[in-house]
């Protein structure tokens, strides 16, 4: 028996979205946003799990191989690891001079 595809549309941003990427396991979907926020939805349930403040417009994102923590990137403030289980942070690493970090 062949299911036919159908569209979903997600919600949870204000502002345009800068990446959309799966975890491994193909269960979690995380989207980052220009709003500062990180969202993670539930692919077979197609809801939202997570929320996760960055603080600022979030440029990147990416998730570990056993799906524990998410690295989302700021804009003007460094980066961010989260431990996806509770949402919390786990480190948080703060670039203090921009313009050291920007090559020619």
């Amino acid at each position: 028996m062949i299911t036919q595809m159908q569209p979903i549309y997600l919600t949870g941003h204000s502002r345009p979205v800068r990446k959309v990427m799966h975890n491994l396991d193909g269960d979690l979907l995380f989207t980052c946003s220009d709003d500062g926020t990180v969202c993670m939805y539930d692919t077979f349930q197609c809801v939202r799990t997570g929320l996760f403040d960055v603080g600022d417009a979030c440029r990147s994102i990416d998730v570990t191989k056993d799906s524990k923590h998410l690295i989302a990137t700021s804009a003007t403030l460094g980066f961010i690891v989260f431990n996806i289980s509770n949402g919390k942070t786990h480190t948080k690493v703060n670039i203090a001079n921009k313009q050291a970090m920007q090559f020619k």
